[in-house]
């Protein structure tokens, strides 16, 4: 089995996860909403909740976006130029992707020690921030280790990547 099978298979488990997160939130805002109106209650926390889960759907969806170069993208030059510049223009747009992704789950890593020694926590049942905080980070670390895979895999040979991919469309396809 091909890497980029295998990693295909990893990304949709990611989206899976991103994907339960958003259901979650969903499924509290729906409750927290019929509460409020049907029993004049509402649920604990259940902004903060959804906030927090909105923030690990989002960081854990970037990692199979990355993978599958779903990006928003503009390509304003991209079809005017031979096929050599724009393998060159991929590489690196996908090279600032990468570093901005490593960079951001660095970032988030400091964000998650301050939290967990500070001791923060939510504001009606105390519940401590950083295992939201860790499992948007972990999200980060997926995207990151995805976007390295892509990076390498698109300068060795990107043939057998999944993507909207840029490189193979003729003008006007994408």
């Amino acid at each position: 089995m091909p890497i980029q099978s295998v990693i295909t298979v990893i990304a949709s488990l990611i989206e899976r996860i991103a994907s339960l997160s958003l259901s979650v939130i969903t499924l509290l805002i729906f409750v927290a909403a019929l509460s409020r109106y049907l029993f004049a209650s509402s649920i604990p926390d259940a902004h903060a909740i959804a906030s927090l889960l909105l923030g690990i759907a989002i960081l854990w969806g970037l990692g199979s976006t990355t993978w599958r170069d779903d990006h928003i993208a503009v390509d304003l030059v991209w079809h005017l130029c031979p096929a050599w510049l724009r393998r060159g223009m991929d590489i690196l747009a996908h090279f600032l992707v990468t570093v901005f992704v490593v960079v951001l789950a660095w970032v988030l890593f400091g964000r998650v020690e301050t939290i967990l020694h500070a001791g923060q926590t939510t504001s009606d049942l105390q519940l401590p921030l950083w295992p939201f905080y860790g499992a948007a980070w972990l999200g980060m670390v997926s995207a990151s280790v995805l976007a390295v895979v892509r990076l390498v895999l698109l300068m060795v040979g990107p043939e057998g990547l999944p993507s909207v991919s840029i490189m193979e469309s003729e003008p006007g396809e994408r």
